[in-house]
């Protein structure tokens, strides 16, 4: 799966890179097929992740609102990086550094409360 992801991130970049030299229109609708077409191809394991989190729901070592929580951390960090990856793209480096910042720091505030519990866990563990 992953050696025909790569080849086909690979061929599309080549095409792109030679439609761009004849029209730029074409080289970006060929851009925005090609991650659609790498997106919708790794979208059947989404259906194993799926099933991992819903086993781990029904686990008495994880709470609901952990998986919750670590789903959100991970929809931040995506959307951020693709967000920051847009600006870097169009030569906003300072704007795509500030992205990369600002989501960091909205995933910690989002984890803190299972970071807590955590230590909260570890110190009544050491204190017997």
């Amino acid at each position: 799966m992953a050696v025909k992801l790569i080849v086909t991130a690979i061929a599309g970049v080549i095409l792109i890179a030679i439609l761009k030299n004849n029209s730029s229109v074409y080289s970006a609708v060929a851009r925005i097929a090609l991650v659609f077409l790498i997106i919708l191809s790794v979208m059947p394991q989404t259906k194993d992740i799926m099933d991992t989190l819903h086993r781990l729901e029904f686990n008495e070592y994880f709470s609901n609102e952990a998986i919750s929580v670590m789903l959100k951390m991970f929809a931040i960090l995506t959307m951020g990086s693709v967000a920051s990856d847009i600006c870097r793209d169009n030569g906003e480096i300072a704007v795509a550094n500030g992205v990369d910042l600002s989501v960091k720091i909205l995933a910690i505030s989002c984890g803190l409360p299972v970071f807590s519990a955590v230590i909260n866990v570890a110190i009544s563990f050491f204190n017997g």
